[in-house]
């Protein structure tokens, strides 16, 4: 089997285990990108290997690269597992130090407020754009959870949501009873929308234009433009730290906290006690009157 009818397996298997297509494509991206457009081959050399992590460095922050190293690494488990390479996957040995200190954009909670509050006014976001930011900041869920959502993920008796997460694992969200309110909107406009172009889909999140999936790519451009109207930089990943951060500062445990995240060690859900006493050393230097 050729050495590039291999990443095509792999991009089936990616597609196997659910993951977002923006995913996929980055993924699959990266191994063209740092390995094939490089040495052109999987089975390479240790001087190879090095070469591929010496040109990272030059070119990549510390966190883009641990990053890339980690796609290339999966990749070739893969391939191990699945029998279609005997050799050593070098990238498993690769040490790659990322920063500790990486800046996370979090909105204070009166910030949080005030955007409500622009919502209520009705004449500066569309509906639809106001459901996409509660539901993230609501639900704490990735960007790619959320366009993987299908109708029968939810319990609605319950508000309750069934989310596949990083690495195929499974976790339960519960909402919020005004996100249950604007839901319930958005679920009769989805199914008028459905009827109207004729669609039959489980997905949860339609295009209104086309009936078709709600691409991630959209879901980040109706959130960003909030963020202009507002004069602050916001994405979905803005509003999921604004979950936790708010969540800790509420006084929620953080083991409950990274359950509800899907990260799979506490330590990962640590980082928000930095970021939470980062935001109160910059709520007293905002508003306290002797800085």
């Amino acid at each position: 089997m050729r050495d590039l009818d291999l990443l095509i397996k792999y991009r089936d298997y990616l597609y196997s285990k659910q993951l977002a297509i923006g995913t996929i494509d980055n993924n699959i991206s990266v191994i063209n990108r740092e390995l094939f457009d490089k040495v052109a081959k999987i089975d390479i050399t240790k001087f190879e290997y090095r070469e591929i992590l010496r040109s990272m460095r030059k070119r990549l922050s510390k966190n883009t690269m641990y990053t890339y190293v980690n796609v290339i690494k999966r990749f070739y488990n893969f391939l191990i597992d699945f029998k279609y390479f005997n050799g050593e996957n070098l990238f498993s040995t690769a040490i790659v130090k990322i920063s500790a200190s990486k800046t996370m954009d979090v909105l204070y909670e009166k910030e949080i407020l005030d955007i409500y509050k622009i919502f209520k006014s009705g004449n500066k976001t569309t509906g639809y754009q106001e459901f996409l930011f509660d539901f993230l900041y609501s639900t704490g869920i990735r960007l790619a959870e959320l366009e993987n959502l299908n109708i029968y993920d939810f319990d609605f008796q319950s508000r309750v949501i069934s989310i596949v997460g990083k690495g195929n694992k499974e976790r339960i969200v519960v909402y919020n009873e005004s996100l249950e309110y604007t839901m319930l909107s958005y679920l009769k406009a989805r199914q008028a929308i459905m009827k109207f172009h004729r669609k039959n889909h489980s997905y949860f999140l339609i295009d209104f234009n086309t009936g078709e999936r709600l691409k991630s790519a959209r879901v980040y451009s109706e959130i960003t433009k909030i963020g202009n109207i507002v004069h602050r930089k916001i994405h979905p990943h803005t509003l999921r730290h604004s979950f936790a951060t708010h969540m800790l500062e509420n006084g929620c445990d953080l083991r409950y906290i990274q359950e509800l995240l899907g990260h799979s060690s506490v330590s990962t859900t640590q980082i928000y006690t930095k970021v939470q006493l980062k935001h109160k050393q910059n709520t007293i230097l905002k508003f306290h009157p002797r800085k």
